[in-house]
């Protein structure tokens, strides 16, 4: 449909966990129209009375009613947001429900809604069993006939204004999303979201001071980073625990010494290593020397026997520890010599990394002292070992030892190092994962943008503010000045009432004004109200006292130019000439309430002929499909080749007229028309197989296949009679399941 863009504006809703609308199955719809007026089919079960029903909780006397049953099962919140906007408009609402508390509204648009479901007609018009209540108060505001051409040229002039200023804010809201959008931030993420009217009015109060343009530079470093780049090391260190608790106790106690010759032992000592090699590599039964290979004298045999029977001496062993003791002391503190450069090499990686990670920027190790000064302690305990050496009988006390310094010093060397891994995994991680990064600084992106937009945009809420209180000033003042004219709403809901019934009914029913019931033949009728009534009556009368009613939401005049009506399932056992009627008048809403300026109405229904009889009949242009998580447009134009073919197979089967070769193209395209709107999934085939009375010609689905696709038949396949018959058919089943159809033909 084409539309007039100075016209047009945009409609969106939003509904998510409420009813069957929730997850994959959430409605998110938005499409620009001309009018605000639209029909929506729906097949039963998929959500359309949830829908009515959220749009109720925003009529004045059901804003604090507990709302649960809406929740989506398993859900404890849910939302619906809706808007209609253009560069004029800005009208926005939204329900948010939590599970055991009150709905919360926000209805930032002055709408005035009224919604028609069962629920109405549960609450409204059953208990009173089709009684209408004439227990109504209060007034209408008029106009009064007085000169109020500089209040309203005031007005005006106000109303402009703030038009423009809202023009302003929403220009630079969207400016601003634009050069996020440039920087690589999507719509979905959560801060670009609040990127609206609403969130700058209240604003959270912590937004971190980011200056704008250096995070971009942050952005472009993070697109530059080498593929090459190295990650940085863990450091790697181990030591025995009990190293130092086991020499500190070799260190304090006492051992004898062996009655061997001074000189003998020394030499022994000095040379441990050369001996005790060439021991383990002398064989008792071998007297060639593994050294230098001459034959031994009993002298040197008579040595290694006495070289052999020292090390198997306690001293020997003794001595042997402390030495071997010397030399891991050495490997320690080669060790923390290691972990000092390993640190400093993971420290130059850690640097190189940090140029394009922005986040890294606090990212550093800890060092470790390996100076002489720092590990004396371990130096000290190397020189009590040479002492012990000397003199195994010797004994340190536990201060001249000075164990602990020992243990702190390996304490503070593994907590460095424990501290500088988890350092270092964190650096690895945010290099390997760059999309993190990334996504974290367009966060902050938008945060830096928000205060920045919100700098801006304070002082010109400060003057629309200012501008709409002055508004409100001189709109209080027309108000008062128009309001010497009162309407009484009971007489209003009355007049409306009747004028209804006459329209459904001819004369049938009426209504006693000073009582509200229901006149039948003459008579009251009171509480048999429900029982006179048939099932499609009492649907009328709901119906029209909905209509009615609509006079209760209206404060003043000009309200009814707010009105936004809300219709779910109008014609609900209604005979089918009823439903013509109802047609009628959702065609006259407008005029029947004088509304002067945009004409507000969404019909919700699953009968395809009401459907049809709405859109064909131009009294909604905007039609919709509402499926599980979806709304989509139906284009008018594709139901009027519809209304041709169906009026063709009509004429065929009274005989007006005779078959030709569109009559099985015509067959076809009602079929599959009908098929499309009952089982959008099922094809031609299977819906003709299943339906019994189409079954009752074998013919049809044949037609439809042989005469349908353009084959080349060189004989009829398919005498005059059959195609008539077949025509037949298809007017019975519509008479049957579809007699609406028929009726608009004729």
């Amino acid at each position: 449909m084409n539309k007039d863009s100075s016209k047009s504006f945009t409609i969106s809703l939003n509904i998510n966990n409420i009813g069957p609308h929730y997850g994959e199955h959430k409605i998110d719809f938005s499409e620009t129209v001309d009018s605000n007026k639209a029909i929506f089919f729906a097949t039963n079960g998929t959500g359309k009375s949830f829908i009515s029903r959220i749009f109720r909780l925003l009529e004045p006397e059901k804003a604090n009613c507990l709302a649960d049953d809406l929740l989506t099962l398993g859900q404890t919140s849910g939302t619906m947001n809706f808007s209609i906007t253009s560069p004029l408009i800005s009208k926005l609402v939204s329900v948010k429900l939590e599970r055991g508390q009150s709905p919360s509204i926000y209805n930032q648009s002055d709408l005035i809604f009224h919604t028609f479901n069962s629920d109405f007609v549960e609450e409204n018009i059953v208990p009173n069993k089709y009684t209408p209540n004439g227990n109504i108060d209060g007034y209408i505001l008029g106009k009064s006939q007085i000169d109020l051409s500089k209040e309203k040229e005031k007005e005006n002039l106000l109303k402009a204004e703030i038009e423009s200023k809202n023009n302003e804010i929403s220009e630079i809201i969207e400016k601003a999303k634009s050069v996020l959008k440039e920087n690589g931030v999507t719509s979905s993420t959560t801060e670009f979201k609040m990127f609206n009217i609403a969130s700058f009015r209240k604003p959270p109060d912590d937004f971190e001071n980011l200056d704008f343009d250096e995070i971009v530079g942050q952005l472009k470093k993070i697109e530059n980073v080498p593929e090459n780049i190295l990650s940085a090391k863990n450091i790697i260190f181990s030591v025995n625990t009990n190293l130092i608790e086991e020499i500190a106790d070799m260190l304090s106690t006492s051992y004898p010494k062996s009655e061997w010759d001074i000189e003998f032992t020394n030499y022994y000592n000095k040379n441990r290593g050369f001996i005790e090699t060439g021991i383990e590599l002398y064989n008792s039964n071998n007297s060639i020397c593994p050294f230098c290979k001459q034959s031994f004298s009993e002298q040197a045999l008579d040595i290694i026997q006495k070289y052999k029977q020292y090390q198997a001496d306690k001293e020997a062993e003794i001595l042997k520890k402390l030495s071997n003791f010397s030399f891991k002391i050495d490997g320690l503190i080669s060790n923390f010599v290691n972990v000092s450069n390993d640190i400093a090499n993971a420290t130059n990686a850690i640097n190189d990394i940090k140029k394009y990670f922005p986040s890294l920027e606090k990212a550093t190790l800890d060092t470790i002292d390996v100076s002489e000064t720092a590990t004396n302690c371990f130096l000290h305990l190397k020189n009590l070992i040479v002492q012990k050496e000397k003199d195994i009988g010797v004994v340190f006390s536990a201060n001249e030892l000075n164990i602990g310094s020992c243990k702190s010093y390996i304490n503070s060397v593994e907590n460095v190092i424990s501290k500088n891994n988890r350092v270092i995994d964190n650096v690895n991680k945010t290099k390997n994962n760059t999309n993190a990064e990334r996504l974290s600084l367009r966060k902050k992106l938008c945060n830096s943008k928000f205060k920045l937009v919100l700098d801006e945009l304070t002082p010109l809420f400060v003057e629309l503010d200012s501008k709409q209180k002055e508004l409100v000033n001189i709109q209080k003042e027309i108000s008062e000045k128009e309001s010497s004219v009162k309407v009484s709403k009971r007489e209003k809901v009355y007049e409306t009432l009747i004028c209804f019934l006459n329209l459904f009914f001819d004369g049938k029913y009426t209504l006693d004004k000073e009582t509200f019931q229901i006149v039948f033949s003459g008579n009251l009728i009171g509480a048999n109200a429900s029982r006179v009534l048939s099932d499609g009556e009492k649907s009328i009368v709901a119906f029209c006292y909905y209509l009615a009613t609509t006079h209760l939401l209206i404060t003043r005049e000009d309200d009814y130019n707010k009105l936004f009506f809300v219709i779910d399932d109008p014609i609900s056992s209604m005979d089918f000439h009823y439903v013509y009627v109802v047609s009628q008048a959702l065609r006259n809403i407008k005029n029947l309430f004088n509304i002067s300026q945009n004409e507000r109405l969404w019909v919700f229904t699953h009968n395809a002929e009401f459907f049809s009889i709405i859109t064909r009949n131009f009294i909604i242009n905007n039609a919709y499909m509402l499926k599980s998580g979806s709304i989509s447009r139906i284009d008018h134009n594709l139901l009027l080749p519809y209304e041709s073919h169906l009026q063709d197979v009509v004429k065929i089967a009274r005989g007006d007229a005779r078959p030709s070769h569109t009559t099985a193209n015509s067959i076809r395209h009602i079929l599959e028309t009908i098929c499309h709107f009952e089982y959008p999934k099922k094809n031609i085939e299977k819906f003709i197989s299943e339906n019994e009375k189409l079954q009752e010609n074998s013919c049809i689905y044949t037609i439809c296949q042989d005469l349908s696709h353009g084959n080349i038949n060189r004989q009829a396949t398919f005498s005059e009679d059959v195609l008539r018959l077949a025509c037949k058919t298809i007017v019975d089943y519509m008479n049957q399941e579809y007699p609406g159809q028929i009726e608009a033909i004729k």
